[in-house]
């Protein structure tokens, strides 16, 4: 169980640190002890011997000191109690109860034409530098990976781990299947990891640069089953108008030929359309990097805070005593034991 009297400074977190800046009162109360220290006694001038006297240890003079000390102590507590101090597992358990993330699957195609060279360095390796980007900005959401070629598998399931989602996200080559573009087996794939799944929100990034050419399910079929659960769709053509740079295999070594760059985006356009989504074409890097970045936008928004009213337990209260008690003790010591008489 925690303890609400807890006065270790060092071991908060504090909530308003403008309140620091009070700390400035204390050289303020130091400048004005020692203006008025200077003018507490009047001197009159006599002949003695007094100064010739070895001096004694004044302890007047040391118990006032001391319970100034003793003051600033307690003002130090009461200015900390005003910042509002939380424990930081407190507030990361409440930032974790009072958010609702969104559940996102990545559903990447890694057919061979993803190594087109249209993208720096490449479609494929644009795509993984960026969703990684895109998974750094979301860190209160569940994000999983499906893959497709001719085939559609899940890299990873949806999960919070994003350190561990960026080194399988790394991973990722074309080959791993037979070749071709299985768009509807992809995206039935990813629907598939979102149906097991009870968030309200739940969104599909689909990205492809060809038509839908393998596989079994219908993509527009997929879709139907998407927006009947709830889930959104975001469908990203990627490629450039025309031909695009493909490196093949020779007997002189790898050389560059152009492909037609062929993306369904009728397709694309109906699946995201009906689900409530958004279809882009990237045929650059910043063209990608844009998108992701309106989509990040987009979804942020509808990230919510469950309760308001709820808040992580607060911790001034052993502070706030303290320094009242502190403070309380100053007063009276200085209005009975130092009480100096005119």
């Amino acid at each position: 169980m925690n303890n609400i009297f807890e006065i270790t400074p060092f071991a908060f977190e504090y909530l308003y640190k403008e309140a620091f800046w009070l700390f400035l009162l204390i050289p303020i109360v130091l400048f004005w002890y020692l203006y008025n220290e200077s003018n507490v006694f009047k001197n009159i001038n006599f002949s003695s011997l007094q100064n010739f006297k070895k001096k004694s240890f004044n302890f007047i003079a040391f118990f006032r000191h001391m319970n100034l000390f003793v003051f600033i102590i307690g003002l130090s507590f009461v200015i900390l109690a005003l910042a509002r101090p939380h424990s930081p597992q407190d507030i990361a358990e409440y930032k974790k109860k009072n958010l609702e993330g969104i559940d996102i699957v990545l559903a990447i195609d890694v057919s061979g034409s993803m190594l087109a060279e249209d993208f720096e360095p490449n479609r494929l390796e644009a795509a993984k530098s960026i969703s990684i980007d895109f998974i750094e900005n979301r860190p209160a959401d569940r994000i999983g990976l499906v893959v497709f070629q001719a085939d559609a598998y899940t890299q990873a399931p949806l999960t919070n781990d994003h350190e561990l989602l960026k080194a399988v996200f790394s991973e990722v080559k074309t080959g791993m299947v037979t070749d071709g573009t299985a768009i509807g087996l992809g995206l039935i794939t990813a629907v598939n990891r979102l149906l097991e799944t009870e968030t309200k929100s739940k969104v599909i990034i689909l990205l492809t640069d060809g038509v839908n050419n393998a596989g079994d399910t219908d993509p527009l079929t997929a879709a139907t089953i998407a927006k009947d659960n709830g889930i959104c769709i975001y469908t990203i053509g990627v490629g450039k108008d025309g031909t695009a740079p493909y490196p093949v295999q020779t007997l002189f070594g790898t050389v560059l030929q152009d492909i037609p760059v062929e993306i369904d985006e009728e397709l694309l356009t109906d699946i995201a359309d009906y689900t409530g989504g958004k279809y882009y074409r990237a045929k650059k890097n910043t063209d990608l990097e844009s998108i992701f970045q309106e989509i990040d936008q987009l979804e942020k928004s509808k990230v919510k805070v469950l309760d308001y009213k709820v808040n992580p337990p607060e911790k001034y209260y052993g502070m706030l005593l303290l320094g009242i008690l502190l403070i309380a003790f100053y007063k009276t010591v200085n209005h009975t034991f130092l009480k100096s008489i005119p």
